[in-house]
């Protein structure tokens, strides 16, 4: 029975039309960034607590990723247990990723002020070049993470094929890429400059929005030329992207709400080889 007249589950509700306008990036991005914009500190402290053993980070940081590319996929989902399945299937291959990566964010750190102190010092031309392939080395490697984390998320290939694709998307998705580093640099730069701050501040944000702006940017890249791919070899299509292009006059919906008459499915046996999740 519904309750107040409100909340009618029985009832079919009108679906998604099938020939509603695709929003464009820019308007999505903020669409679902102020729909989900509460969630976001939730997600960041829930992100913080894993992250507190140093040797969480890689999992911690998957686990997040999924949640947020089920965010930008627009899929219903409890954030927890999302988030908490994401860290327990995931944990083997992240976890030496992370404590490769906090290496690195501590050998960088030191690189970018012994290279600025040198510089300094002495302006000289090979020290302003070494200082210049520190940044460019550590900007490269950072937006690499950009596709690293998603790929673990959503596919199922080993740590060298998921490195590999990434060198290659860094360059395939450079607009997105540069995108996401500059707005990563400017979030974090306040973090950096004020840090008796910004440690109040840690537990809420800015992970949560900074991973929500990478995976936004990145996942397009990853279905372009990896997801939709292995989907046409196998004669499908990519079920992650919504097909407008088949449109009339009618009113015909998209997705249809069942409400309660749906069919049970059963399960399929997983198939071998690469996988999309």
């Amino acid at each position: 029975m519904p309750l107040f007249g409100f909340f009618d589950y029985n009832k079919s509700g009108k679906g998604v039309a099938k020939d509603a306008p695709v929003k464009r990036p820019f308007f999505k991005f903020w669409e679902l960034f102020a729909r989900k914009f509460w969630k976001f500190f939730y997600i960041n402290l829930v992100y913080v607590l894993f992250c507190l053993p140093i040797v969480t980070f890689g999992p911690a940081t998957v686990a997040m990723t999924q949640v947020m590319r089920k965010f930008t996929l627009e899929k219903p989902i409890f954030v927890f247990d999302e988030f908490w399945r994401a860290f327990k299937s995931n944990f083997k291959q992240s976890v030496g990723l992370g404590i490769v990566n906090v290496i690195f964010i501590i050998s960088f750190a030191y690189a970018y002020f012994y290279y600025d102190f040198l510089t300094i010092n002495d302006p000289s031309f090979f020290n302003l070049a070494l200082m210049s392939m520190t940044i460019a080395a550590g900007a490269f490697v950072l937006m690499m993470h950009f596709y690293i984390y998603p790929q673990i998320a959503s596919l199922t290939l080993n740590l060298n094929q998921i490195i590999k694709n990434s060198l290659l998307l860094v360059v395939l998705g450079i607009k997105g890429s540069l995108v996401t580093l500059i707005v990563t640099i400017l979030v974090l730069l306040p973090f950096i400059l004020f840090p008796f701050i910004s440690v109040f501040l840690l537990p809420v944000i800015p992970f949560a929005w900074l991973n929500f702006l990478m995976v936004f940017c990145a996942y397009p890249t990853i279905q372009k030329y990896i997801i939709t791919p292995f989907y046409e070899e196998r004669g499908e299509k990519n079920p992650e992207i919504p097909d407008y292009s088949e449109s009339d006059d009618s009113e015909e919906v998209l997705f249809e709400d069942f409400g309660g008459r749906e069919a049970v499915i059963k399960s399929k046996p997983k198939p071998k080889g690469k996988v999309i999740r």
